[in-house]
């Protein structure tokens, strides 16, 4: 009887430090956060978008304007990120174009996965984010790293 309950014991050890060797890794990655930058459209333009750097080194943008567009044609507007020179130093007209529907005043959300060979949140902090509605400037937004 001795013998099977110090057998059952061992096992049951062996059990829980298998548990808990294959638990430790899945709910350390979880805990593990990316890099975020976001910018807040506070004037003529009211909206968020905030950028997270992901696995596969991509970097995700994601965003909703919720006031300041007036016309339905998402074609009249462009988007941008300048540096403080006012230099533009990438174009998202293209990928914001493809993705928004413009229901006045606001459009829809927008998520798009950038390789970090075009953007990551290390490559916006500081910059603005720029939209333009038929080559006039509607809304500058500061791009802020958190934490």
């Amino acid at each position: 009887m001795l013998r099977k309950f110090s057998f059952l014991a061992i096992i049951a050890m062996v059990c829980m430090i298998f548990a808990g060797l294959t638990l430790a890794d899945p709910l350390n990655r979880r805990q593990q956060g990316g890099a975020v930058a976001y910018c807040d459209f506070t004037d003529a333009v009211t909206g968020r978008f905030t950028w997270t750097n992901i696995p596969g080194g991509k970097c995700r943008t994601t965003g909703q304007f919720n006031t300041g567009f007036e016309s339905a044609n998402v074609d009249e507007y462009t988007f941008f990120l300048e540096d403080k020179d006012e230099n533009k130093i990438q174009d998202l007209t293209e990928e914001i174009r493809g993705q928004i529907h413009i229901n006045p005043p606001g459009t829809s959300p927008f998520e798009c996965d950038f390789p970090f060979d075009l953007t990551s949140v290390e490559d916006v902090e500081g910059l603005c984010f720029v939209v333009k509605h038929e080559g006039k400037t509607l809304s500058k937004a500061l791009i802020v790293k958190v934490g």
